[in-house]
């Protein structure tokens, strides 16, 4: 093994075209793939819960079952999967390389994106459903 070998399995990050413009072009892209990631899982998991609250009423309130879960799995893979991977696919927003590094803490699942997506989004949908 040579030597340039163990420092390219020991580094964190290798250039290949001897350019720090591809540092900043990394960093740009990684950005742009975790704000894409946290879009898509946003869309995904809010609908989530007007998806449940029929069963809930099923449940609570004896009320005939709406939607069986054939047609909900149906409804996930026609009508969710293809908006989340529109947004995998986003350009990136004017101020990406303007914002501070993350830090490890960072999650893609934040309890505030499961309040906002699971609280307010999902609950307005369930709502607008029985109306």
């Amino acid at each position: 093994i040579s030597g340039s070998e163990v420092s390219k399995q020991a580094a964190d990050m290798i250039l290949l075209d001897d350019d720090f413009g591809s540092i900043v072009n990394g960093v740009e892209e990684g950005r742009l793939i975790f704000d894409n990631l946290k879009k898509s899982i946003a869309y995904t998991i809010q609908s989530n819960i007007p998806e449940i609250t029929p069963f809930l009423a099923f449940i609570i309130f004896a009320i005939p079952l709406p939607l069986t879960t054939f047609l909900i799995l149906a409804i996930d893979l026609g009508t969710d999967m293809i908006p989340a991977i529109s947004m995998a696919s986003e350009q990136p927003e004017a101020d990406i390389m303007q914002r501070r590094p993350r830090t490890k803490s960072d999650r893609l699942v934040t309890p505030a994106m499961i309040q906002f997506s699971y609280g307010y989004i999902g609950m307005i949908q369930a709502l607008a459903g029985f109306f």
